[in-house]
C-alpha cells in the first residue's frame, strides 16, 4: 500500500514539474515575442528617419546638381568672353558671381549619427548595414571633405580678389571696378578655370552619390515592408 502510495505522489510530483517547466518555457516565449516585437517597432523606426534623412539629402543633392551645372555653364561662358577680349556688359554682373556661390554640398549626417549612438546592429540585415556605413562614412565623407579644401581655397584665395576688384550688387551679382584689369588678370582667369572644374567635378559627384542615396533608399523601403 505504501509503495502504491509513493507512486502515486511521485507521478502527481513529476506532473506538478512538469507543468511548471512548461509555465517557464510559455513564460519565456511570451518574453522573446515581446522583445523581438519592440525590437522590431524600433527597427522600423530608426529605418523611417534613416529614410526621410536620405530622401532630403537625395533632394539636396538634387538641387546641387542643377546649381553645378548653371555653375559650370556660366563659368565656361565667362572664360570665353575673357580670352577673346570682348567688351563689357552689366550682362556680365551675373557671370562674375560664380566664383563666390556656394560650391557645399549640405548633406546631413544627423540621423546616421543617431543611429550610431544607438548602435548599429538595430538594424538586423547586415547588407543594408553595411550600405549605410559606405554611404555615409565613404561617399558623404568625401563631399565633407572636398567642402572643406573649397572652403579653405575659397577663404584664401577668391574672396580677398573679389572684394578687391569687385563691387557685390543686389542679388547675386558682381560688378567689376575696372573691367579692363579683370581682361588682363591672369589671376582671375585661374579661378574660373578653378571653378568650372569644380563646378564639372561636383555635379558628376552628385550624380553618384544621389543614385547610391536612392538605392540605399529602396533597400530600406523592401526592409520595412517585410
Amino acid at each position: 500500500m505504501e509503495t502504491g502510495k509513493t507512486g502515486k505522489y511521485l507521478k502527481y510530483a513529476i506532473g506538478e514539474i512538469i507543468l511548471v517547466v512548461i509555465g517557464i518555457l510559455i513564460a519565456l516565449q511570451i518574453n522573446n515575442w515581446n522583445e523581438n516585437r519592440k525590437q522590431s517597432i524600433r527597427e522600423a523606426s530608426v529605418l523611417e528617419e534613416l529614410k526621410q534623412g536620405l530622401e532630403s539629402n537625395r533632394s539636396i543633392l538634387e538641387k546641387r546638381k542643377l546649381q553645378f551645372k548653371e555653375f559650370q555653364t556660366k563659368s565656361k561662358k565667362l572664360i570665353e568672353h575673357l580670352e577673346a577680349k570682348r567688351s563689357y556688359h552689366d550682362s556680365l554682373d551675373q557671370y562674375f558671381y560664380v566664383p563666390t556661390g556656394n560650391y557645399s554640398f549640405g548633406i546631413s549626417y544627423a540621423t546616421f549619427e543617431n543611429l550610431k549612438s544607438q548602435g548599429l546592429d538595430i538594424i538586423s540585415n547586415k547588407d543594408l548595414r553595411l550600405n549605410l556605413v559606405k554611404l555615409y562614412e565613404e561617399d558623404y565623407w568625401l563631399l565633407k571633405d572636398q567642402e572643406t579644401k573649397v572652403a579653405n581655397a575659397f577663404t584664401n584665395t577668391t574672396l580677398p580678389f573679389t572684394r578687391q576688384h569687385f563691387k557685390l550688387l543686389n542679388g547675386p551679382t558682381y560688378k567689376p571696378n575696372n573691367y579692363n584689369n579683370i581682361l588682363e588678370n591672369v589671376e582671375f582667369l585661374n579661378i574660373l578655370y578653378e571653378s568650372n572644374y569644380l563646378a564639372e567635378l561636383y555635379f558628376r559627384q552628385c550624380v553618384k552619390v544621389s543614385e547610391a542615396t536612392s538605392n540605399v533608399i529602396e533597400k530600406i523601403k523592401n526592409e520595412l515592408k517585410e
